[in-house]
């Protein structure tokens, strides 16, 4: 099997053992020409260098996300305001935020607490306000009510970068009104707001002496995971944030790298884009892990928006775009593996494995063996891996198109690597769709009818 070179590898600098996710790609598996593909991820070398000329310009350019890794700064305010706020000793973390103002916070989250974090009584809950659903804000209002009730403390992060977006300000304002009741003239200090500088909620933040962390405004919301947006909350809740920035950089060095066969970013790109040139335009994102489910709906954003395009750069109607789905294994086996396996030839499989922290042995009990055979006495992971082992086979045996990537420890080094690739995997398919893929026009569509409706 031919495997691509990013691989499983251990470097030791200063006696630490580093650990690099596996990109296993394969030309027979993910279906493709070789001659054809070698072209295709040939062409992004001007982009990969257009990039690395990017960098010198720091925050004044649409590449300016890769520029967080290297901001000092930006850390050193970041840490300093989550040990001002943790001195208040809050017992409840609301993040309000929508889109790209939560959905990478939530996805790094919970691939490192867990979905079960808060029953495992933390130091610090965390509840994320990402909707108009009065029945599920209702129950979230209920729980913060009763802490504070209880004489605790609650502290709130309102996320917005444009600073007007009608589901974030409408929810800042609920749980605004909520803190002023039982804090009084002191409510300010239980709310940190995360905004564009030059944005008017940034205005309000400061008249009002709350504190404000800036989003640069060069970077964009869905690109915006490694800025204030993500690491503020991350990092109040105990994730290692530098751990996040270090795996971040250490896979930037081979996404940039020109020997595009070693450029994970640059390949994965190049096959997705390949697929999408056969009629292959939906992208399946299959993940073993359900602790990282929430990393999918990051990256269907990232997808969605950045490549769904109705104009090309140079202004010509195109109607490009590639539609992301999600599913998490083996549960989803059970749901849409008849349609994957037996439906049309219309997607493309990324398959994501996770190795866990802790395992499970099953109990050897003989009789339940005439019910399944060969699980007892076993991991609970060798069935997993059985399982993943066995869908790939069946997807190769039907000409199934697909890649795989293994994520070889739940650590904060190897998840910022993971986010990364694909931030500039989407980059290098926005080149070869000839679109940008930082803007997101027809968003402000559904944006502008709403504010008209309001008016009524």
């Amino acid at each position: 099997m031919l495997i691509a070179p990013i691989f499983l590898c251990f470097i030791k600098s200063l006696g630490v053992v580093v650990k690099k996710i596996i990109f296993d790609f394969d030309f027979n598996r993910a279906c493709i020409g070789e001659p054809q593909f070698n072209k295709l991820i040939s062409s992004l070398v001007p982009e990969i260098k257009k990039i690395k000329g990017a960098l010198a310009e720091e925050y004044k350019t649409d590449y300016a996300f890769l520029n967080l890794l290297s901001d000092k700064q930006l850390s050193k305010t970041i840490n300093r305001l989550i040990n001002s706020k943790r001195v208040l000793d809050p017992k409840i973390l609301v993040v309000i935020g929508i889109g790209g103002s939560d959905l990478g916070t939530v996805a790094i989250h919970e691939a490192l607490n867990g979905l079960l974090y808060n029953e495992k009584n933390p130091p610090v809950k965390v509840y994320f306000v990402d909707t108009l659903d009065s029945d599920y804000l209702s129950d979230i209002i209920h729980l913060v009510e009763n802490n504070l009730k209880e004489g605790e403390n609650v502290l709130v992060n309102v996320v917005t970068k444009s600073g007007a977006t009608t589901e974030t300000i409408a929810n800042y304002e609920i749980f605004l009104d909520l803190v002023k009741k039982y804090k009084g003239e002191n409510y300010r200090d239980y709310i940190v707001i995360t905004t564009d500088n030059s944005s008017k909620f940034c205005g309000y933040a400061k008249k009002n002496h709350i504190e404000c962390l800036d989003v640069p405004k060069k970077v964009g919301g869905r690109y915006s995971v490694f800025s204030a947006v993500g690491l503020f909350p991350l990092g109040f809740l105990g994730i290692d944030i530098e751990k996040l920035l270090e795996g971040a950089r250490f896979i930037l060095k081979d996404c940039l790298s020109e020997s595009v066969d070693e450029n994970p970013a640059a390949l994965s790109a190049a096959i997705i884009f390949y697929h999408y040139n056969r009629g292959i335009n939906i992208h399946d994102t299959f993940i073993f892990s359900k602790n990282v489910r929430s990393f999918g709906a990051w990256y269907r954003q990232l997808v969605g928006e950045s490549l769904g395009k109705k104009y090309n750069k140079k202004g010509d109607l195109v109607e490009v775009g590639i539609t992301p789905t999600v599913s998490v294994g083996p549960a989803d086996l059970h749901s849409v593996a008849q349609l994957y396996l037996g439906g049309p030839r219309d997607k493309f499989t990324t398959f994501i494995t996770v190795k866990n922290k802790s395992n499970i042995l099953l109990p050897k009990i003989d009789i339940f063996e005439e019910f399944v055979e060969n699980i007892q006495g076993r991991p609970v992971s060798f069935i997993m891996r059985a399982i993943v082992e066995g869908v790939m086979a069946a997807y190769q045996e039907d000409d199934r198109p697909f890649v795989s990537v293994h994520i070889p420890q739940k650590s904060e080094f190897c998840v910022g690597q993971l986010l990364q690739w694909k931030m500039l995997e989407i980059v290098y398919l926005g080149d070869l769709f000839g679109i940008n893929p930082f803007d997101q026009p027809q968003v402000e569509l559904y944006k502008k009818e709403t504010r008209e409706i309001l008016k009524r």
